[in-house]
């Protein structure tokens, strides 16, 4: 028979079963299954713990993709500060791609729209990359954005100088350094950023 391993950290109970963790259970939880440590339980105890806890994150994730759009490696990260195995995040994740809460392309494409503003095409396709979006998707939501939205970075090159440098003296060899800087750490290509200054 299974084995349940309970400890406590920060007012939360960990559990593990036959030695391998599973995540959290709350101490209503606790008492309503009247579990103590080491003790042993039923196949269907354990399968039932494991599934409250695979629904509980589960449903934590929905609660985060309720307010915004998140790419997989970002509900990773929120859910480890949940105290969740790896294992159970794994089958989260699964499901929520399963059941469509998780797009890739429909990350990128978000992401693109929030950022074209401010960022340039490579350093927005590098950022994407580092969140473990595929670069065929990367390349297919921004060939689509470039189609539907028609974004120039050209156009968003003149927004940022509008808003941010309207009054710099570009005449000011520090001050046009600076802004040449800060553009191309923004991902935007330098030849089209020193067009913009001559």
């Amino acid at each position: 028979m299974p084995v349940i391993n309970i400890s406590e950290k920060n007012k939360r109970i960990l559990v593990s079963i036959d030695d391998l963790y599973i995540g959290y259970l709350y101490s209503s939880d606790i008492m309503r299954l009247s579990l103590t440590d080491g003790m042993e339980i039923s196949d269907a105890l354990a399968d039932e713990i494991r599934e409250k806890i695979f629904d509980r994150m589960f449903f934590k994730a929905l609660s985060y993709l309720e307010r915004a759009e998140y790419c997989a490696e970002e509900i990773r990260f929120k859910l480890s500060h949940s105290d969740c195995s790896k294992e159970m995040m794994d089958g989260v994740i699964e499901k929520l791609y399963k059941n469509r809460y998780l797009d890739d392309k429909r990350y990128a494409l978000s992401f693109l729209r929030s950022y074209s503003g401010k960022k340039g095409l490579r350093l927005m396709e590098t950022e994407l990359s580092y969140k473990n979006i595929p670069k065929e998707i990367i390349k297919e939501a921004v060939d689509e954005y470039l189609e539907d939205e028609g974004y120039s970075e050209d156009d968003a090159i003149k927004r940022i100088l509008d808003k941010k440098y309207k009054d710099a003296d570009m005449s000011d060899p520090k001050i046009k350094s600076k802004v040449v800087a800060y553009l191309v750490r923004k991902g935007f290509p330098i030849d089209k950023v020193n067009n913009h200054l001559t």
